[in-house]
């Protein structure tokens, strides 16, 4: 499953609450910890429950922030990913009240737990 699919599959990590934001300019690394990977079936028979993790977004070669970081309950409203050329992603995740990140790097990987 590529991680396309992976996001796709997840919702695009609807109602997912920003818990911590880390960027080491040394590592060119960015994670991003959510409360809830299954956030978007919360409530619903399918939901599997709870599960936090963290988005870890490797050899950072542009980030973008165009938000109140500061807002707490600060949400994911979607995250799209597209593979701009072999072995670049260039992501955007919408922020709910309002905002947005734009992350290209090399790696994208959510972490379980």
């Amino acid at each position: 499953m590529t991680i396309q699919d992976r996001i796709e599959s997840l919702g695009g990590l609807h109602d997912a609450i920003i818990l911590s934001l880390a960027w080491s300019a040394e590592e060119r690394r960015l994670r991003i910890v959510i409360d809830n990977v299954n956030s978007n079936t919360f409530g619903l028979p399918e939901d599997p429950g709870p599960r936090s993790a963290t988005l870890v977004f490797s050899e950072v070669t542009h980030l973008e922030v165009n938000a109140n970081l500061t807002v707490a309950g600060l949400m994911v409203y979607d995250w799209t990913i597209a593979s701009k050329e072999p072995a670049t992603y260039a992501s955007s995740l919408m922020l709910s009240p309002g905002g947005k990140l734009t992350i290209e790097c090399q790696s994208v990987e959510i972490v379980e737990g």
